[in-house]
């Protein structure tokens, strides 16, 4: 590998997209490296998803057979795995991710407009899932976010104009699903200000390029130059402390893990 910073640099410049990615979209980016999960995948085409687009723009997901083998990895179905976690069309199970937002979807009254519909079908992609259980799920992408959504009561889809209501329901966790809700309003950003690494995602992310590295065969060192930048490696590696050396082998380890089936603990 070459040690151009320049080179080293635009190799960290791939995973910026994994700045706002939520937990759920996490969880994507490690399965989708998953060997098991992969050669899984490969047994299912496109063929046996409908895709088309109904009004609005809204993009209708709707599997042709049983999807069974997808279940087990805690998804709805086997999206695309070369499509990344914004772009990815992944609706995780309920039961895997109890964690999602809840709308309740009902009529609308006589010339009452819903705000909350009105800004998403505009601002937003939204694509569109019933389930095998009948549930239906949408996922809301903008601003470099992706929610996703349970919604209840009327179809969304319903020919009668519908007002949309977000839920939540218990007060135990009154605090976090409220946080919850306000970050998930974060698609309807101008998308101009870019939000600086939060201590999770870039903790995240360091497990993300770690493990890839270790997939490409590049060193622990090489994997460090990647992260950090080949002068502050170089500083680091001429001294007695292996902090940074210690640090690369947690996140390569953190990274095996969540590909091997760690990702679960994401979306619980």
């Amino acid at each position: 590998m070459s040690n151009c910073p320049v080179l080293l640099q635009s190799v960290l410049d791939r995973y910026d997209y994994t700045r706002t990615l939520s937990r759920s979209r996490w969880a994507w980016e490690f399965l989708r490296r998953n060997e098991d999960f992969l050669a899984e995948a490969a047994l299912h085409g496109p063929d046996e998803i409908s895709v088309r687009t109904a009004c609005h723009g809204i993009t209708l997901v709707r599997p042709r057979t049983d999807q069974m083998a997808a279940e087990r990895w805690g998804l709805a179905f086997f999206p695309d795995p070369r499509h990344d976690g914004f772009t990815a069309n992944a609706f995780w199970s309920s039961a895997l991710f109890p964690r999602q937002v809840q709308v309740q979807v009902s009529p609308a009254g006589p010339s009452e407009a819903c705000p909350i519909y009105e800004r998403t079908v505009k601002q937003c992609e939204i694509v569109h899932l019933v389930d095998t259980a009948g549930r239906e799920h949408i996922l809301v992408k903008g601003n470099g976010h992706v929610v996703q959504v349970q919604c209840t009561g009327m179809s969304m889809l319903s020919p009668e104009p519908v007002r949309l209501g977000f839920l939540i329901r218990g007060t135990a966790n009154f605090a976090s699903r409220w946080r919850m809700l306000d970050e998930a309003q974060r698609v309807y950003g101008a998308g101009q200000d870019v939000l600086p690494w939060s201590r999770t995602s870039l903790a995240l992310r360091n497990a993300l390029v770690a493990h890839d590295c270790q997939a490409a065969g590049l060193s622990v060192r090489e994997t460090a130059d990647i992260i950090y930048g080949k002068a502050r490696v170089d500083e680091a590696w001429a001294g007695p402390g292996r902090s940074m050396k210690d640090e690369i082998r947690r996140a390569r380890a953190r990274g095996r893990d969540l590909v091997s089936g760690g990702y679960r603990t994401l979306l619980a």
